[in-house]
Parts: C-alpha cells; structure tokens; sequence
C-alpha cells in the first residue's frame, strides 16, 4: 500500500477525534453488570478511575484547547471534570507522588535556603552595628546609622516571622500559641492537596486571560475554567517531566508553557498562528506585571509593618 494512502484517512480520523472529542465509528461499551467488579459508584468516586477524570486527562493531553472550547464556549460540561474539580485532583496526585519520589522536596521548595539566608543577614547586620557603635561612639552621625540599622534588622525579622507564619506546618517548632496551631493544621490541610503550587499561577493567568479574551466572547468565569485547565495541563507535563527524568525534575521552562499555552489559544479560539504567538506573548507580559505589582505591594505592607514595630 502506498504510505500516503495509509497515512491520509488516519490524518482525517485525528482531525475528526480534534474537533469532536471521540470517534464516531467506535461503538460504545457496554453497561456493566452490577453483580461485576465494586460496589456501584465507589468506582466513579476515585480519581483517574472514572470516565469523566480520565477524559479530562486524555483530552488536556491529546486536544487540550478543543477540550476548552468544548467546556467553556459550547457548554459541554457532563462529559469533563470541572475545572476546580480537575485541579485538586490533578495536583492533589502530583503532591502524592512528589512525596512518595522526593521526600522533603516540598519543604525545600518552600523557601529554606532563603529563610536561612534572611536569618543570616539578621545576625550580621546585629555584629556590624556592635562594631559601628565601638568605632564611631564620638560621631555625630551615629544615631542615623542607628535607625537605619534597626529598620534594616527590623525589615529583616518582618520577613522572617511571615515567611514562617504561612509555612508553620512545616515549622511545628513555631507553633508556640493554640491559634497558630490551628494555623500549622489548615495549612498541612492546604498543602496536601497542593493547593500551593497552583493558587498564585491560577490568579494571576486567570487576570490576564479576563483581559485578553474579552474581544473573543469569554467571560470572566470562562477565563477561570480555561486558566484551571491550563495549569492541569501544565500538571500533566510535570508528571511526565517527573518520570522522564527518574524522579529527578518537575519544572517546566518558561518556552514550554508559552508553546502549550500557544496550542491551547489556537485550538480553543479556533485563530491563526500569528493571532496566537501575539495573545500568548501578551499573556505572558501581563502575567509578569500583576506578578510584580503583588510582590511590590506585599513589600509595602511589611515595610509599613516595620516601620511600625520600631
């Protein structure tokens, strides 16, 4: 047989599966017997064993933005997990499994190196302020230096004490007081289903994409649903980083989410490639700015908070 022949009606059958989700020629299972396999209903209960997860995760793999456009612009949402849905169950998993192949990786990955850093810091700058006092005792200039000493030290300590408060489940050690205790137990509660890892990407794609797609008829709850998908999607790469590489690494490169990202705007919105390069760079940009402007207005606050406590 000629290979353009064989490859052609095979090309048309995936652009057919594309663009509606299935194959129309398959015929489909039957029901099973309810006297087979586990009690009714405790299957469809466990994640990626029910037929709604593990289209969601097939179709995020094969068709990712026709899956969007299937949920968000034609209301197909019996045949997916929900976008919230989808998103605790895919990272819940993920969390599982970085627990069981690296250990300690999530409280490595929450910023150790950088509290020790700031905890150095603070010990440094309270010896140069012991020599600066011992040197220049007689100089009139002391008292600036002083203050600017102890907005520094005091700066530092700000950010140590919120970085341990929203991380006092992994430092049980700080859970001095009954509120903070209770603190540490919903935040163990949060990070198990790795809520973490996703929230502050969610918002912040979910803002950009609010902006970018309002011209192309997506609301404002249609901009969560594809920014939750998204980051699903971004999920299922990292698990296949994670088994690629032995259990060794999870991050995905900024090119990789812009190419997936890229994928995503041309399939769901159904536009060319330039349209699409263009709405993914934007995408990018403004995911930057809100970026910077949350970490410049959490810099005030603890600024503000330490000129305060002084």
């Amino acid at each position: 047989m000629n290979p353009k022949q064989w490859l052609r009606p095979r090309l048309r059958l995936w652009s057919i599966y594309n663009e509606l989700g299935y194959n129309p020629w398959r015929k489909s299972c039957k029901a099973r017997r309810k006297g087979r396999g586990v009690y009714m209903g405790a299957r469809e209960a466990i994640p990626f064993l029910n037929d709604d997860a593990k289209r969601t995760f097939s179709h995020l793999l094969l068709r990712p933005g026709y899956m969007m456009r299937d949920y968000i612009l034609r209301g197909e949402h019996e045949r997916y997990l929900a976008p919230f849905t989808a998103l605790l169950v895919f990272y819940s998993v993920f969390t599982l499994l970085m627990a069981v192949v690296q250990p300690g990786s999530l409280k490595e990955n929450s910023g150790d190196d950088f509290l020790r850093g700031l905890r150095a810091a603070t010990a440094t700058i309270d010896s140069t302020r012991l020599v600066t006092q011992a040197d220049t005792a007689e100089i009139d200039n002391l008292g600036r230096r002083e203050k600017a000493f102890n907005l520094l030290n005091t700066s530092l300590k700000t950010v140590t004490e919120a970085i341990v408060l929203t991380h006092l489940d992994i430092y049980p050690e700080a859970a001095d007081t009954p509120w903070k205790e209770s603190l540490a137990a919903v935040e163990g509660d949060i990070r198990s289903k790795g809520i973490p890892l996703f929230l502050g990407s969610f918002l912040l794609i979910w803002l950009a994409m609010a902006i970018l797609l309002r011209k192309y008829q997506v609301s404002v709850s249609g901009a969560a649903a594809a920014s939750a998908y998204v980051l699903c999607q971004f999920c299922i790469f990292m698990f296949l980083a994670l088994i690629l590489s032995f259990g060794q690494k999870t991050e995905l490169g900024v090119l990789l989410m812009g190419i997936l990202l890229f994928i995503d705007y041309r399939q769901m919105l159904g536009i060319k490639n330039k349209p699409a390069f263009w709405l993914t760079v934007k995408t990018g940009l403004i995911y930057l700015c809100f970026a910077s402007l949350f970490y410049i207005l959490v810099g005030l606050v603890l600024l503000l908070i330490s000129l305060a406590r002084m």
